[in-house]
């Protein structure tokens, strides 16, 4: 599942979130840090971003919610 998160300064980007393994929220920092995987090096990547870890899961469940309801639809 593909979700539109946002960097730093602001400008949007889209994680592939399958390849994420793990996120936390740094409250002083006030930025999330999502680890992720690359298929081709196997290594761990830090992405931050703006975005809330509540708010990733939150924006998660709605994603995971519409795809249900179009599985049920088709």
């Amino acid at each position: 599942m593909w979700l539109q998160l946002h960097d730093g300064d602001g400008f949007p980007f889209f994680v592939n979130m399958d390849n994420v393994v793990d996120f936390r929220w740094y409250e002083r920092e006030k930025y999330t840090c999502l680890l992720t995987t690359a298929p081709v090096a196997e290594k761990l990547h830090r992405l931050f971003v703006r975005e809330s870890a509540v708010e990733i899961m939150q924006m998660i469940n709605s994603e995971r919610a519409r795809q249900r309801k179009l599985a049920i639809a088709s």
